[in-house]
This record gives C-alpha cells, structure tokens and sequence, in this order.
C-alpha cells in the first residue's frame, strides 16, 4: 500500500505536544499553532527551522489576509477550507507525489511537457534533495535517510524551494535573497522562542505589512499569484515580482516526487532561467525578517553568524532598516527575545547553520522603542565595538608577535598571522559577554561603565596572553625573554588602549558618609 500522502487529510508531520507525540495534518499544524500550546516538530532537523516557520507564517497571512480576521479564530475544518482557498480548489497541491504531471504537486509544479524526460536527475532520500552542502560527511552524514517518512520529504522539499541560492549552470534560487551565494536569514524579537509564540507574533506581523508591500513594492492587493508551485513551469520562463502577492511562497526548482517499489524518490531537472525575476531587487522583496543595508542589498549572514558586531548594526545602527519583524509590538511583553537564523551559504558550500536568541531586558526594551534612547544605546554599543577592535588588533596581537617571534631585537612584524587563533579565542569570549555587559551598563553612570568595560576586556585579552605563553611555540632558548617582552608589551598598549582598566575605583561611602548626605 502506498504511504499516507495528503498533507490536507492524512496526520504526517510528527509533533510533541505536552510530552505526548502525535501525528497531524498540515490544518491540524496550523490550527494547533494558532490556538494551542506550543508544539515541538520532532521530525525536523536544526537547519530547517526557519524555512518551515517562514513557509507555515506565509500560510498563515495569506489565509488572515483573504479571511479578514484573525488565525486564532479559525476551526480546524476552517483551516482546510482556507488552505484548499489558496489552491484555487486543486487537492493534489497538497499531496505529495501526483502521477498527473499536469496538475501540480506539493511545492512542485505542473510538468506541461507531460513526461520526466527533462528531470533527469534521480534523488532517493529527502536529505539529498535538500539544500545543506556538506564536505566529505564531516558535519552532516550525506544521505542517510534510508527509512525517510512523508515529513522528512516535506521539511526538504520546503527548504530547497523557499531557502535555496544559485548551485551550479541551470540551478536558480529565491528572489528573497541578495544573489545566488548569499542567504535568507530571520532576524526579529518575539514573546518567546517557541513555534506557537512565533507564529502568533509573526503572522500579525506580515498582515501588519501588507500595506508598505503594496505601496512600496508594487505588489498587487488581489489577483496576485499567491502558491508559485500551483503555475505550470517548464523552466523557460519567469513571473514578474509584481504579478505576484505580497505573501507569495515561491519555488525555484522543477522537482517531482514519485511513489515507486514501496518508497518515495524524486526526479529533478534544471531550469534555464529563475522562476521570480528580480536580481535588480539585490533580495530586497519586502520580506519582514530581512534587513536591508543602505545601500539597497538584502542582508547576507557570513561564517560568524549573529555576531555582537553584526547584532549591534542590526538593533542599533542607521546601516540597516528597520524592518517590522525588529520593531517591539505589545504582545511582546516587557521582556521580548531577539532571534536570529540563517543558513550562511557560499560559493558551493555552506557556511554553517547560524541561532541566535537573546533575551532583551525590560529596561533595554523601552528604549528600542524611541528613537532618542535607541540611538543613546547605539553609541555606548558602537563605542564597546571600537574598544574591542583595538583591543584585539593593537593590545593582544601586538603582544602576541613579540612573543611568537622571540622578542626581536629589530622591529617586529605585525603582520604575522599566527596570531589568529589567540584573537579568534578573545572575539568569541567578548561575544559571550558582550551583550549582558552592554544591558548591565544602562544603570551606571558613562564613567563606571566605561571602566567596567575596560577592566572586562584587559582580564580577557589577558587570559588569552597567558594561554598563548603555555601553548606558542616559542623558542626554548629565547623564551624567557619573550615571555617577559610580550608581558611588558601588553601592559604598555592597554595603559593606551584601557586606560579604565588601571584608574583606581572609586570608593564607596561609608554609612556615616551616607547619612552626611
């Protein structure tokens, strides 16, 4: 008997609610999303996250939008009936594998050339199809899903429609990112870090935008495409941005799965063109989680991922805009989460599966949500970013030189790179703190704070000083003395670069002080 094969009717996404596990029906996901506590997808893997909340979040506007009201208000037979809405009525756009190749399939499109002759390539498992790129089974183990489930087709098939970049001649990706190597990352706040939470927030969220989409992108209000894998494509020709809606999920790949000798395989082919044209939008297509640069290109997370510097321009610099996924929103509450995702992708290669949650205090939050105290914020951040360059480039490595190169007599070189190591260690300590000192210091005066921060920084550098001594490969017979320059070193260039870190602290009053008070 073939497998269940409707995502409509038949309970194929593995969940975990209240410790219990279930299986449901895309409706039942969705209602459960809306209406009940939070819910674990027990079949999904890490990097996948973010395109199946994107993907059920788009859903989920699309079906408020046309119902004009709010997701928590919708019955389970309610949701079927939006979803079948979306489709135009057309069922098998929900179902798996279709042996019709002129009717469309889940997140695959109708083959008007009525045969697979042009999807050549053959995929057996769902992690083969997917959009991860590993080198020689190192991080993730190629194709391993020899006994994959319906579910693990479906987290595939939505990541490589709505999350992949350019991989090869004919291979097009998304419009929502900023060309075929960069990224489409998720970056927002939100009451929590869990999927109905999240769901919740960020459904208002696109609702809230539509009418910045229409006005500034030119989306049309009605009749644009909303499901792209539902249109026919022979992978010679694009749709227009704009004959699209603002909420549209796309796809950007010609696949077909197919049940066949008791298992479900795929059947691949290439396109000559991308399915949305638009690379003149630099992946600025309105997406609420995608910050956009001043200079009009979509974001691109890099192999650091969410680092403090990247967070500190998002939440607090002029360099990006706001985008209203970041701006607070009542339901929030007084302590919201930042959460940031990306894939980082590269050229043939991705560059790691990037989290970042991070709590935001109450009093940090108030002042996010003004301009004055935001950009108050921004400087005192900015300021801590500098700090910590110079302490890496001009205090540490300098020190680090001296030592790995024995002290020399004559002038040393700066550009040694061996340092690396030593500098990558203390970037990432600061990165750990970075952020619960930059919260701590909104109570202190900019005298302490600036002192706290220096004394914080010359402990760290110097840490990694000491470890660098015990590990460096030194030679034995200069040792002592570079040991000792580098030492003499470091203190000099942080009496420049630190120079809170040496002021005496001020003395507290005592208790008759106090009462003189």
């Amino acid at each position: 008997m073939p497998p269940p094969n409707s995502l409509l009717d038949d309970g194929i996404i593995g969940v975990s609610r209240g410790g219990d596990h279930a299986w449901l029906t895309l409706p039942q996901v969705l209602h459960a999303l809306s209406t009940e506590e939070d819910v674990e997808f027990t079949g999904i893997r890490a990097h996948q996250h973010h395109a199946w909340h994107a993907f059920l979040v788009q859903l989920g506007a699309l079906v408020a939008h046309r119902g004009g009201a709010g997701v928590t208000s919708l019955s389970l037979a309610g949701w079927r009936e939006a979803l079948m809405d979306l489709s135009a009525g057309v069922e098998e756009a929900w179902w798996l594998t279709v042996d019709e190749l002129a009717r469309p399939a889940f997140l695959q499109p109708p083959v008007p050339e009525g045969d697979l002759s042009a999807l050549k390539k053959v995929i057996e498992r769902p992690d083969s199809l997917d959009v991860l790129v590993t080198g020689r089974n190192h991080d993730e183990k190629a194709q391993r899903m020899a006994n994959a489930k319906p579910e693990h087709w479906i987290y595939a098939l939505v990541t490589l429609q709505t999350m992949e970049g350019f991989s090869g001649r004919d291979n097009y990706g998304i419009v929502r990112m900023n060309g075929g190597f960069g990224s489409r990352p998720s970056v927002g706040l939100a009451p929590g870090i869990g999927w109905t939470t999240r769901f919740r927030r960020d459904v208002a969220v696109w609702r809230d935008s539509r009418p910045a989409l229409l006005t500034d992108y030119g989306y049309p209000d009605r009749g644009g495409f909303a499901l792209l894998w539902a249109l026919p494509w022979d992978g010679e020709d694009s749709l227009d941005l704009q004959s699209c809606d603002p909420f549209f999920v796309e796809i950007c790949r010609r696949v077909r799965l197919l049940y066949s000798r008791g298992r479900i395989a795929a059947r691949a082919g290439l396109s000559s063109c991308a399915r949305v044209s638009g690379a003149e939008t630099k992946g600025d297509t309105g997406d609420p989680w995608v910050p956009v640069g001043v200079d009009g290109k979509a974001l691109s997370v890099g192999a650091n991922g969410f680092s403090y510097r990247l967070l500190t321009d998002l939440l607090f610099s002029g360099d990006y805009a706001r985008r209203t996924a970041l701006i607070p929103r009542k339901e929030d509450g007084d302590e919201p989460w930042f959460i940031g995702r990306v894939l980082s992708r590269g050229k043939g290669a991705t560059a790691g599966f990037h989290i970042r949650h991070l709590p935001v205090p109450a009093k940090v939050r108030l002042k996010l949500g003004s301009r004055e105290t935001r950009l108050a914020l921004a400087q005192l951040a900015r300021g801590r970013v500098e700090q910590a360059d110079a302490v890496e480039r001009k205090v540490l490595h300098r020190a680090l030189c001296v030592l790995l190169q024995g002290a020399p007599s004559t002038k040393g070189n700066y550009k040694d790179r061996r340092t690396r190591k030593w500098i990558d260690r203390l970037d990432s300590a600061i990165d750990q703190v970075f952020f619960d000192e930059l919260w701590a210091s909104v109570d202190l005066t900019l005298e302490e704070a600036r002192r706290r921060w220096d004394r914080l920084l010359f402990t760290l550098a110097e840490r990694e000083l000491e470890t660098a001594i015990h590990a460096a490969p030194v030679p034995r017979s200069r040792a002592t003395r570079a040991i000792a320059m580098a030492e003499i070193r470091f203190h000099s260039l942080a009496r420049q670069h630190l120079s809170g870190a040496f002021e005496p602290e001020e003395p507290k009053p005592t208790h008759q002080e106090e009462n003189m008070q």
